[in-house]
């Protein structure tokens, strides 16, 4: 593994430990930036956090506090002995593209926890009871909402996919008034301001939001009923969304699976129609 992994490991111990506990907006916010820091910020001062971070000094020691230590300097002996824990004995050297491929690899691995857990029974509940179902998902997280749309329409009576910032409180309205009673959204760094207005838009109007995003520590967490996560891959130029892709189509078999019926009876129709869009070599 390189050195990118050696660092997730530390990183995993801080979310969960954040999941752990009750923090608020704020202090959420600071742990998802302290991730990105990994291993440095488990040698820097409240001082240095707080600047890096862009919060107050006051406001990281009662993050320590928060996380159930007595206080910051024990809440860094922790993290350090986090990060110390996951050096091995001996490295492998690794290109940086083998160190990216090692990252997907170790999110994917993440996904079976998220799979087997209450959001995930809770999200399969809520989207396979919705009809029409509406696939939401802006600017980068547009292509997921397209894949899951995509395959979503082999198996469900009505599937609506927006990807169109302008459209979206109109799409949502007139998918409540059609009967939706759910809504996925796809929302990945950066999060973009028109789908957390979308995500409070639904549930107002009384639809079961649910989000597949990148982390549990999302800055608008308390507004999504379902959270699953899928994090992103960063050793590339560009962030990659493989365990995204993995997650959803996970989803979407669990939802075609609450009517087995149904889902064959339409899979059969799709399949008699194949014929007249492939080519044969």
């Amino acid at each position: 593994m390189g050195e990118r992994l050696d660092d997730d490991r530390a990183q995993e111990w801080l979310l969960s430990r954040a999941q752990r506990h009750r923090l608020s907006p704020t202090q959420r916010q600071i742990v998802q930036r302290m991730l990105g820091m990994f291993p440095d910020v488990a040698f820097l001062s409240t001082i240095e956090i707080a600047e890096q971070t862009g919060v107050s000094q006051p406001t990281v020691t009662r993050l320590a506090t928060a996380l159930g230590f007595a206080g910051f300097p024990e809440f860094r002996t922790a993290m350090r002995e986090a990060v110390l824990a996951s050096v091995p004995d001996q490295r492998v050297p690794a290109s940086e593209k083998q160190d990216a491929i090692d990252q997907e690899q170790a999110n994917v691995g993440t996904l079976k926890r998220v799979v087997s857990g209450a959001p995930m029974t809770a999200a399969v509940t809520a989207l396979s009871g919705s009809d029409p179902l509406g696939v939401v998902g802006l600017r980068a997280s547009a292509a997921l909402a397209d894949y899951f749309g995509y395959f979503a329409r082999r198996v469900l009576p009505s599937v609506r996919v927006c990807t169109d910032g302008a459209s979206l409180d109109d799409d949502l309205l007139q998918l409540r008034h059609q009967g939706a009673s759910a809504a996925l959204f796809f929302s990945m760094p950066r999060y973009p301001s028109g789908t957390v207005a979308a995500i409070r838009l639904a549930r107002r109007l009384g639809m079961t939001t649910v989000v597949i995003a990148d982390t549990a520590l999302l800055p608008f967490a308390d507004d999504v009923d379902a959270l699953l996560v899928a994090p992103v891959g960063t050793g590339l130029v560009f962030d990659s969304h493989a365990a995204g892709v993995v997650l959803a189509i996970t989803l979407l078999d669990a939802v075609a699976a609450v009517h087995p019926q149904r889902t064959q009876q339409r899979l059969e129709a799709h399949e008699s129609l194949v014929d007249r869009w492939t080519h044969d070599t």
